[in-house]
């Protein structure tokens, strides 16, 4: 079993047992390892102080909060967390962890430690606290999310009947939970089997760490679990399926801007990945837009500015959360227009000339005409399309011309060619 063990696992444990400290794998890697799979995180657990830690490695460093400090250490391309035994000997570390399937640890020689349940339970694939529920939640309320997450992310995995009510029993709080803790749970658990964390969480009375996402309208876990059958999650899951929950109890309106704040603002408190942050606030901001009575200008624009990938994830979030047929027709209407559109889009670079190009065509210097000029090509090729290179570079003399036009008559006007090339005996001017 321990040639499964990642490498910079192995070098770790045994460094620390030619310094003379017990030391073991613990956690979710002997899990993960006793399941025949890849373990993630790889998790030791020592009797070596914090002190002899750092002299062992000297690259590592201590985080964590107080209380709860871990030393992580780099190891080859990862790194590994190491903890200092809890309660001051492996048998009472491993009778504080979270659940029995986690509450086992592996010696570089191999051998196993665990009790006869723990061992008996991974059997099963089933999901129980360690000991008693209320004590383990009182150690760490965020448990009581961690429950729902491995039963979302845990693959064949069910929970013990007395799980949940465990749970209610306890009625945690997470105030003092770090928003950060609270956000990977929520992540993770979204990231894995949606409805299973959903329902997990409305089983054991902890949906309301979501109520923040949710927004202040109607509709109850009921609703959200069917919006979520309906949502087509296979590509983007978490940007469509977090997008969804916020959306959830919001009116539709186009474009939801306070929406879109919010939903930013949540997600960043959590500290999730910026791309993910920003990409469920330009959904929430446009999942009406299917409704809108969009021109097909506005709809270019819109395509120009997003990608063609990001409105397939609109269609998808507002296919999701109308529950009418009106409107649901209407977006298919919407959908085909869009797809004409988008269509173009995909043979922009045979077609269109790049900025680079433009400069050298235009005898233009590097500055903002140059986007307005490739801006307003793009935006006829989706409109009417090019039938040819020739044809788009054509057209850009003449859109050149309206462009003075507009930079002649503004109040801030500046020559535009003063922005020319001088070298340049190329001019395009009013005729």
């Amino acid at each position: 079993m321990m040639n499964s063990v990642p490498a910079r696992g192995i070098e770790a444990l045994r460094l620390l047992d030619r310094a003379g400290f017990e030391s073991v794998l613990v956690g979710g890697a002997v899990r993960d390892l006793l399941l025949g799979r890849t373990p993630g995180d790889i998790d030791i657990a020592t009797e070596a102080s914090f002190s002899a830690l750092a002299a062992l490695f000297p690259g590592g460093k201590s985080v964590g909060p107080e209380g709860k400090p871990v030393f992580l250490v780099p190891c080859g391309e990862g790194r590994c967390e190491i903890t200092s035994f809890c309660g001051g000997s492996l048998e009472t570390d491993l009778a504080r962890r979270d659940f029995t399937v986690n509450a086992l640890a592996l010696r570089s020689t191999g051998e196993l430690v665990g009790t006869r349940r723990s061992k008996r339970d991974l059997e099963l694939r089933l999901l129980r606290f360690n000991g008693s529920a209320a004590d383990r939640l009182r150690e760490d309320p965020l448990r009581a999310l961690r429950l729902p997450r491995f039963a979302a992310t845990l693959s064949g995995f069910s929970v013990a009947g007395d799980a949940y009510s465990g749970v209610r029993g306890a009625a945690p709080s997470f105030a003092r939970c770090a928003p950060e803790r609270i956000g990977r749970e929520v992540r993770l658990g979204l990231e894995g089997d949606p409805g299973l964390f959903l329902r997990g969480l409305a089983a054991s009375r902890t949906l309301h760490i979501l109520r923040p996402l949710f927004g202040g309208g109607p509709g109850g876990p009921a609703l959200l679990l069917q919006s979520l059958k309906r949502l087509d999650d296979r590509k983007e899951p978490l940007l469509r399926r977090t997008a969804l929950l916020a959306s959830f109890r919001r009116k539709l309106s186009f474009p939801d801007l306070e929406g879109a704040s919010s939903v930013r603002a949540i997600l960043e408190g959590w500290r999730w990945p910026k791309r993910v942050c920003s990409g469920c606030a330009a959904l929430v901001c446009r999942r009406a837009a299917p409704a809108a009575n969009m021109s097909r200008t506005e709809m270019a624009d819109l395509l120009l500015a997003h990608g063609e990938s990001f409105w397939e994830s609109v269609f998808a979030l507002f296919g999701a959360l109308c529950r009418v047929r009106v409107p649901r027709r209407r977006m298919a209407l919407f959908r085909e227009r869009f797809r004409r559109i988008a269509a173009r889009l995909r043979t922009e670079e045979a077609l269109i000339p790049s900025g680079d190009e433009l400069m050298e065509l235009y005898a233009l210097s590097s500055g903002p005409e140059v986007g307005r000029l490739l801006k307003a090509l793009r935006t006829e090729h989706l409109l009417k399309g090019f039938a040819s290179r020739e044809e788009a570079m054509e057209r850009g003399a003449s859109l050149m011309n309206r462009i003075y036009d507009e930079e002649r008559d503004s109040p801030l006007y500046f020559p535009l060619s003063s922005c020319y090339n001088q070298k340049k005996d190329i001019c395009i001017c009013r005729g």
